[in-house]
């Protein structure tokens, strides 16, 4: 029997007798067989390689959503696990969006939640967080304030305005605790010192050493033949008032006073004059004595 060229199927020849079942069925035989060898043959010598980046070909599927590798494809189930975790990450950050915005606006700065994070980012970066470790006690009442712990505070200090002057007595003074605009003037004074209070007396610190007595003053001056001494300054008024003058001769003047009473002497001999003036601050001698040195001292 004839055959076709390619596949070998059955020809039919004229010296055959038709019958369209037989023979029909007989051709759809033919070709089965010869297409499945055909594709047999075809696939036999085909080789499929493994897929990667680079090269097409077959794949292990995976449901692994934590896989780093590339040869895999990812089943429906690791999508919708995937998926499922986008949707909540997403979820999380609009809340946290909203919080950011939120503390933007309460330090003043504008901000809205339908602004994307790459507009919202540079606004954060441009806070600037707050230092310093200063407490409400010492920043003044009603002014607010920031540290390294917290925003927001509120100062307590009071403000006592000006310092003012403090002028010592005999009891304690106290300047309240808080704030002053100027400085706190405290009195000194230049008689605080030792010589100036009695004797075991400890005043601010300083023990005095005077040791109490009549008041008086001492000094010396110059006279001429024609000047009359005289004293005023003092800060008592003199009771008694004793001069002394050397000239340089054996000669020597000496006067005195003494509650009203009026005595000079030249060398030894007793000359009764009036002449002494007494004043509130000194005391005035209306006698012209020699020239020469006077010493002078006066007694309260």
């Amino acid at each position: 029997m004839a055959t076709t060229p390619n596949l070998g199927l059955p020809l039919i020849d004229g010296a055959m007798t038709a019958d369209i079942p037989r023979d029909m069925n007989a051709l759809a035989n033919a070709v089965d067989t010869a297409v499945e060898a055909a594709i047999d043959d075809a696939v036999a010598g085909v080789t499929i390689p493994d897929a990667s980046l680079t090269v097409k070909g077959k794949t292990q599927l995976s449901s692994a959503t934590n896989s780093t590798l590339e040869d895999r494809a990812a089943t429906p189930k690791a999508v919708k696990t995937a998926y499922d975790e986008a949707v909540a990450a997403k979820q999380l950050g609009v809340e946290q969006k909203a919080n950011v915005v939120a503390a933007l606006n309460s330090i003043g700065v504008t901000a809205s939640t339908s602004e994307t994070w790459a507009q919202l980012i540079p606004k954060i970066s441009a806070v600037i967080r707050a230092t310093g470790n200063a407490t409400a006690t010492q920043v003044l009442a009603g002014s607010t304030f920031s540290n390294a712990s917290a925003n927001g505070l509120t100062g307590t200090m009071a403000n006592r305005g000006a310092g003012g002057t403090v002028t010592p007595g005999t009891s304690n003074q106290t300047k309240a605790a808080g704030y002053y605009s100027s400085a706190i003037n405290i009195l000194g004074d230049a008689d605080l010192i030792a010589t100036n209070i009695r004797s075991g007396v400890d005043i601010f610190g300083v023990v005095g050493s005077l040791v109490e007595g009549k008041t008086y003053a001492t000094g010396t001056m110059t006279l001429t033949s024609t000047t009359p001494p005289s004293m005023s300054g003092l800060s008592f008024r003199p009771s008694i008032v004793l001069l002394k003058l050397n000239n340089g001769n054996p000669q020597t003047y000496l006067a005195s006073y003494w509650n009203g009473y009026f005595n000079i002497y030249y060398s030894s001999n007793l000359l009764n004059y009036n002449t002494f003036t007494i004043n509130a601050d000194g005391w005035t001698f209306a006698y012209n004595m020699a020239a020469g040195t006077l010493t002078w001292l006066a007694i309260a």
